[in-house]
């Protein structure tokens, strides 16, 4: 029964209600309060149909560092310019944002017709279950055509439509609309089909150029490429609720995640432009006064490939707000050997099919249909060399938890091109654009910080990481260093250009391979990120004597004091002695009073509002008394709580140049003797006297003491001689 029609029935029964004026509006309001919870239901029924809901499994806990992440690193970048915090993806001041992922079926439609490689089908099997099994008669197919070259990026029109059919057809078309027709001559399906169909010319000359390209330069090693883009979704919504692409990436495939990566403009576009093209906007050069000129001269990345001997393939999603075609011209002369532009503005047109908010077309979901195109191009030349480009919109780009969704194609799709082996030659760039850019999360820390930091992760054939152990050693170093998408580009030009060598970058480079070591000293500034872009915070030298640096020096000392709560008859209870220096890590103002970013390059402004309250870290060394030990601690302090957290366990601090040192341990009183440790620092010939010995870890009880002693080291290498130093032996 239709709302509308209960409240007709509830108005009509208040019309024959007996009783006084007052008695019957009181009865009507009950009634409608009634009717407002029938509705309520109705909707919540009706749409239960389309959505099941999965990916957070349960509302999530508040505060809860549950599923399995790693919190106990304080930062994900930890570099003299640069010191990330690792956060909680389930941090208490966004959980209340958080919803449960859906999943969607998209189910209305029967597929009547399918693609299976290049032909068209009949899906006799959902015909013979349909309601209209007495009534199907044939179909009718016609191909969307595009020219290579078009006057405007819109541009697309239906060639003659075949004759009937009933049986399988051989296309000769990439993109197809299907009409199915009943005995009546009446339309009763409509759906898109998509083929990935050999092109034996472009064949040929691939053949030709990319044997040309081997010779002249020499390459060592000819990897294909995909860039698989996800739009809106940062590093720590992709923990949220794409779990099962994340196991996947990280414990079948082995990918590499670059959990520093950040991004150096506000939208799509402008991050898009300096991973394909190497540069920002104003660089190109670009502004908004060409918007209505194509894109067709630029050296993307794409074409580079292509210029090499590469098949490629161009993929978007959402016509109206893809790249390079939102406000702009887009591209008159076909980017890339497949391309899907046009197939894409047909879909848009045929309104009826498009249900779930837009979520579904046909009898897939839209995402699928891209994801399915990539798919079919990277089997059909898994042994040639081939370029794909994908950047997927629709899905993720406005709702947080649509993210969850999806996870299983994604998942599906990496698993099928390893199960098929599309993966052993191939290197792998997943990421987004940038986190979610809209709602109340972002007016949070944790969602200002997420807004600028996209997930990214880069996958390679275990083989190359086997053969070149310098580049894996690299990429494990830069997975915790600050990255951009300068660096991508970088990588993808080493890719095409590779020598198998690696090289010692200058601090100052803004866009470094990620086969190359990402250099220690990077800031934002080096980097090319904007102040307001910028995640890692800002240091701030404060006095010792400060009244907050010495509260959290005594709280730090007291912590220690509870840690030997159990060998208080054997050790003495330390007290402060003095702070040596104490650091403050302050988020930079500009991200946290962020709200907007206005224009790409002309009257580029930055709109700014009210101070989010953050999270600030205090880095303090103090020596404590009685036997003088040095200790180090990081202390979060949370604005929103006004509380203090210690972030790991304190470590001692003790600092040694030179190339031969002895250090004594002076032991509390009640220990008898003294044990001595010797540490034999062995430095490179040419870096001597370059080193330094720096965290010492707590505890382990010597068997001439029963107190606890500080005797784990780990080697600070200096930058200039990275990786040269060696801790060669530790004694008690």
């Amino acid at each position: 029964m239709r709302f509308s029609k209960l409240v007709f029935l509830f108005f009509r029964r208040l019309m024959t209600m007996k009783g006084s004026l007052v008695v019957r509006l009181a009865k009507f309001m009950i009634f409608l309060g009634t009717s407002l919870l029938l509705f309520v239901f109705y909707q919540v029924h009706r749409y239960s149909g389309q959505l099941n809901f999965t990916g957070v499994a349960e509302a999530p806990r508040v505060g809860g560092h549950s599923r399995g992440y790693d919190l106990q690193m304080k930062f994900l970048v930890d570099t003299p310019h640069c010191k990330l915090p690792n956060l909680d993806p389930f941090d208490s001041s966004v959980v209340k944002y958080l919803r449960q992922g859906a999943f969607i079926k998209c189910d209305r439609y029967l597929p009547l017709t399918y693609a299976n490689g290049t032909r068209l089908e009949i899906n006799w099997t959902a015909i013979i279950h349909s309601k209209d099994r007495h009534y199907f008669s044939f179909c009718k197919y016609q191909p969307i055509h595009r020219p290579p070259f078009v006057e405007r990026n819109n541009y697309y029109n239906y060639l003659e439509e075949s004759a009937a059919f009933n049986t399988s057809q051989i296309m000769r078309y990439d993109f197809v609309r299907v009409r199915c027709y009943n005995r009546g001559g009446g339309l009763m399906y409509t759906n898109f089909h998509q083929f990935v169909r050999p092109k034996p010319k472009l064949d040929r000359k691939c053949k030709r150029t990319f044997q040309k390209h081997r010779q002249e330069t020499g390459v060592k090693e000819s990897l294909n490429v995909a860039m698989i883009g996800v739009d809106s979704v940062s590093r720590l919504n992709f923990m949220r609720y794409m779990r099962r692409t994340k196991d996947y990436l990280e414990n079948t495939l082995g990918a590499i995640e670059m959990k520093g990566y950040n991004k150096v403009a506000d939208n799509t576009f402008v991050n898009i432009v300096p991973m394909t093209l190497g540069k920002f906007l104003e660089e190109v050069p670009w502004n908004e006064t060409l918007n209505d000129i194509p894109f067709d001269k630029y050296d993307f990345i794409w074409k580079q490939f292509s210029n090499r001997g590469f098949r490629t393939l161009y993929a978007e999603d959402q016509p109206a707000i893809a790249i390079f075609d939102y406000l702009k011209e887009g591209f008159h002369q076909q980017p890339a050997d497949y391309f899907n532009r046009h197939f894409s503005l047909a879909m848009t047109k045929q309104k009826r099919l498009w249900y779930n908010e837009g979520k579904c077309v046909g009898t897939k979901l839209e995402t699928q249909i891209m994801l399915d195109y990539v798919k079919d191009f990277m089997l059909m030349y898994k042994n040639r060399p081939h370029f794909a480009f994908a950047f997927i919109t629709g899905l993720t780009h406005n709702v947080l938890e649509h993210t969850a969704v999806a996870d299983l194609p994604y998942r599906t799709l990496l698993a099928d091109l390893q199960e098929s082996g599309a993966l052993n030659k191939t290197a792998v760039i997943f990421y987004s654009d940038h986190g979610i850019r809209f709602g109340k999360i972002r007016e949070t820390y944790v969602g200002k910080l997420e807004e600028r930091l996209p997930f990214m992760y880069v996958i390679l054939p275990k083989w190359f990481l086997e053969k070149y152990p310098n580049i894996t050693k690299n990429l494990k170093i830069n997975s915790n260093r600050l990255t951009t998408p300068f660096d991508i580009y970088e990588t993808l030009r080493n890719i095409l250009n590779f020598t198998g060598e690696t090289r010692t970058v200058p601090a100052e480079q803004r866009g470094v391979s990620l086969f190359d070591e990402v250099p220690f000293l990077r800031s934002c500034q080096t980097a090319g990120i904007l102040p307001h872009w910028c995640t890692c915070p800002i240091h701030q030298t404060m006095s010792t004597s400060h009244p907050q640096v010495q509260n959290i020096a005594v709280n730090i000392v007291l912590s220690i004091n509870k840690q030997l709560d159990g060998y208080s008859s054997m050790c003495a209870y330390l007290n402060l002695d003095i702070v040596l220096n104490a650091t403050k890590l302050i988020p930079s103002d500009k991200v946290l009073r962020f709200e907007q970013s206005k224009n790409d390059v002309i009257n580029r402004h930055v709109k700014y509002g009210e101070r989010a309250k953050a999270y600030v870290d205090f880095q303090l060394t103090l020596r404590a008394r009685p036997g003088g030990g040095l200790f180090e601690a990081t202390v979060r302090f949370d604005e929103r709580r006004d509380e203090y957290q210690m972030l790991s366990d304190c470590s001692a601090t003790v600092l040694w140049t030179g190339v031969l040192t002895t250090n004594k341990f002076v032991t509390p009183p009640q220990c008898s003797g003294r044990v001595p440790t010797t540490n034999k620092f062995v430095t490179p010939p040419h870096c001597s006297g370059q080193g330094s010995l720096q965290r010492i870890s707590l505890f382990v009880t010597p068997p001439q003491c029963n107190g606890r002693v500080l005797t784990t080291y780990k080697f600070v290498t200096p930058l200039q001689c990275s990786g040269q130093g060696s801790l060669q032996r530790i004694s008690l």
